[in-house]
Formats: C-alpha cells, structure tokens, sequence
C-alpha cells in the first residue's frame, strides 16, 4: 500500500478515459451518489465546486434518492471505483426509474457499461486498485467535472501539486513526510485518535484521516468540527483524564484559511486540554491553494495510517471484514 501512495502525485498527472461527448456535462444542480473510498471525492468536487460557483452541490451516501431531490431534476453524478457498489447502483435506478440526467465516474464495472448501454457520459479511471487508494484519479475526474461546468482550471493546478508531491516524496521512504508520517504513527500507536478541522477543507481531511486509519490500520478514530465540538465535545474529557491520556490523542488539522475564531478556539483547546491528552497540530507546509494543501494532507494522512499499520501488525490491504459484510448481504 504504500507504493500506491508514494503514486499520488502521478494519479493526479495521468491521462484518463473519457466519452466522447464529456465536454457536453452542464448542471445548475448536482447530486453526487458513493460510498467510501469513492465517495469521498464526491466531497471533493462539493469543495472545489463551492469556491468558485453557487450552484447546488448535494453529496449522498445511501442507496436511494429522495423525493425533494428529484423535483429539483439535478445530474446525477454516480462515482464507484469498482463500478459495482451496491448503494450506488440502486441510486442510478432511481435516476434512470424518474427520467434524470446522469453521469458516471468509475474504473469499469456494471457503471461504465449502463452509461454505455444508456448513451451517458463517463469518466474511466484506472483498475486495479482498492477504491480509497484511488484518491488521485478520483480527484482529477471530479476537477474535470468542475473544470467543464464553471471554466475553471483545477485540472492544470493538479499537474503542479503532482510535481510538487513527487518533490517532497522524492527520497521515498526517506523523504521528510514519510519520516513524519512514521514519528507520529509511533507516538500514537494504540490510542484511539479525535481529530478536528475547522474549514471545509480539513473537516474533508479529517474524514479521509478517519477512513483510513479504518481501513489501513484496522483501528478506531472519530471526527469532530471546530466550532461544534466547543458546544458539547469539550466537556467529554473531564471524566477519566487518566483514561483519556492512556487511551486517546487529539489531532488538530489547522489551515491557513481559518476564521480568526476558528484559529482562537484551536489555540483554547491546546490550552485549555493539554494536560487532559496528548495534542498533535498538522497543517501543510503549501499553504497556496485548496488542491495543494488537501493533497498534502491527504498524502500525510495516507502514510500515517499505513504506518499506524506497521505499528501495530495490521495488514493495510487486508479488507476481509468488508468482504465478509457483502457476502452475508448477498445471502
């Protein structure tokens, strides 16, 4: 797995396949339907697409559309790695039952070839993967996307952030980020980490950080949001201090974009909990564009939670359980 991650910044320079017709997409309405891996560029091209537009971005990860949603005729843009999520395809049913334009992003799979069959456009990415190992692609899919609605050049600025991460990746397992990557994943261990964001951006890292430290790492994580977490969550650690420095660690993705608040209320926590459990601050050394920094970070994250991994004997691309949980659904 962790080749694959040292490719990130390739994934997001190499060509793609895309119908004929792609250039043709227009929208002022999108509904984004996946899951996991896949899923989570939907709420990428939600952040891209916000920055620029005001157009109705919707971001769902279930088996159904709702009927508020229908009424308002959106695209429907389907994205599955492997071309065969369950929740997904029930989705496209929904869209192709009630007459809705749609979309696809997928590797192969039944996805690409109802497109096919139904004369839609689609995004074809490379095989052979696990879906959250293909973050890269997924992303420059989803840039196309915004790049054909709102002329913008999201596409361009993925090819500098590719240069830039081979840059910083450019000893591999010796280059700094790795090195980072593994000091982290040794100071935390067995602990269970919270991690925070404060903006659209590091709350999207901090569900990526999540994920994959599920996935990788076999260990479990949770998520909260600056300022929601300052309303209920911050009380939560005042019952066991010694259990909550012996079991957790608090992570805290900062982002040079952040109100002014947001920053003062990171600080407080720092602050007001560094005698209650171990805090790590993480933001990216680019601080130039949203493409750049959340694929720093995301690229950080990726090498921690394999390294987590590492730490604790668990096999990163071992997905067993999941396999399992699709087995006895089928049944």
């Amino acid at each position: 797995m962790v080749n694959v991650a040292f490719e990130l910044g390739n994934q997001v320079q190499e060509e793609l396949e895309f119908s004929e017709n792609i250039d043709s997409i227009q929208y002022d309405s999108l509904l984004i339907m996946g899951m996991g891996g896949s899923g989570v560029s939907g709420d990428v091209l939600s952040l891209l697409s916000n920055e620029v537009s005001s157009k109705k971005i919707t971001v769902r990860k279930s088996y159904s559309i709702p009927k508020k949603i229908m009424e308002v005729k959106p695209l429907c843009l389907f994205i599955s790695y492997s071309g065969n999520t369950e929740e997904t395809l029930s989705g496209l049913n929904d869209a192709i039952k009630n007459n809705l334009d749609w979309a696809v992003i997928s590797s192969g799979g039944k996805l690409i070839d109802l497109a096919i069959e139904h004369n839609k456009e689609y995004i074809k990415i490379p095989d052979g993967l696990q879906p959250r190992a293909a973050f890269g692609y997924l992303t420059q899919a989803v840039s196309k996307i915004v790049d054909i609605v709102e002329g913008t050049n999201f596409l361009n600025e993925l090819r500098d952030v590719g240069n830039y991460l081979n840059g910083i990746l450019n000893d591999e397992e010796d280059s700094e980020i790795f090195i980072e990557a593994k000091k982290i994943a040794k100071q935390i261990n067995k602990k269970t980490c919270i991690i925070y964001g404060g903006t659209d951006l590091t709350e999207l890292v901090a569900s990526r950080w999540k994920t994959q430290i599920n996935e990788n790492a076999k260990s479990k994580a949770f998520v909260g949001s600056m300022p929601e977490v300052h309303h209920n969550e911050i009380l939560s650690w005042d019952a066991d201090v010694e259990g909550s420095k012996s079991n957790y660690v608090l992570i805290l993705l900062r982002d040079n974009s952040e109100n002014s608040q947001i920053a003062k209320r990171f600080d407080l926590t720092q602050k007001l909990l560094g005698e209650k459990v171990e805090i790590f601050n993480i933001e990216p050394k680019s601080q130039s564009t949203t493409l750049s920094k959340l694929m720093e970070l995301v690229l950080l994250g990726d090498l921690f939670s394999i390294s987590l991994a590492d730490e604790l004997n668990m096999i990163p691309e071992d997905i067993e359980g999941i396999e399992n949980l699709k087995k006895l659904l089928e049944d």
